[in-house]
């Protein structure tokens, strides 16, 4: 794993670290782009209000780990998103992954895929974790076939489960276990 001194998890190109209150309004920022909610979620603007209560909501949650995302390759680094892994059942020691690149100038540098490799890894041997899944829009061809290359494997199709300006799309799972990792079958994601 990468070294976490005092910085979190840092990569090559990327650095995880723990959400804090200042990087709140580059956030909100973010979630109010429609482009980039375009495949993310419904396009719903929030205000300072929503974006401090879902702070505090990840904040105090047991059930989920939230990173943000610096691109350190910068003179300074600088928050390009976010990435976590919710829902995570301790049991039956799985949960699913979700990332934002909330930066447009960030787009298309494979920094979301380091990114999900470093929370990957984290899942696998920090929570120990034994599956991590996810969900992708169907018309998100780029980055099914990011997920592919970090090891993911197409598990099932939710036809039109979601409807993005007036166009229902069908949701694609995807999941990844720590057998198939271990083996290095993720190789090709893995920076």
């Amino acid at each position: 794993m990468s070294d976490q001194a005092g910085w979190g998890i840092r990569g090559q190109n990327v650095c995880l670290r723990a959400i804090c209150r200042d990087d709140l309004e580059s956030l909100r920022r973010f979630v109010n782009d429609p482009e980039v909610m375009q495949y993310s979620n419904v396009f719903q603007p929030i205000n300072d209000y929503q974006q401090e209560k879902w702070f505090e909501q990840i904040s105090s949650a047991t059930d989920s780990v939230w990173f943000a995302i610096d691109d350190v390759r910068r003179e300074e680094p600088q928050l390009i998103g976010t990435c976590c892994l919710v829902g995570i059942d301790w049991v039956g020691r799985a949960a699913e992954l979700r990332i934002r690149i909330g930066d447009r100038e960030a787009w298309g540098q494979r920094l979301g895929s380091e990114a999900c490799h470093h929370l990957i890894t984290y899942g696998f041997q920090d929570l120990n974790l034994e599956r991590i899944w996810l969900r992708v829009f169907a018309s998100n061809a780029r980055a099914i076939r990011m997920y592919e290359g970090l090891g993911f494997q197409v598990e099932g199709r939710l036809r039109r489960t979601i409807t993005i300006k007036g166009v229902a799309e069908d949701l694609i799972l995807m999941g990844l276990l720590r057998m198939e990792w271990e083996s290095g079958a993720a190789g090709e994601g893995r920076p």
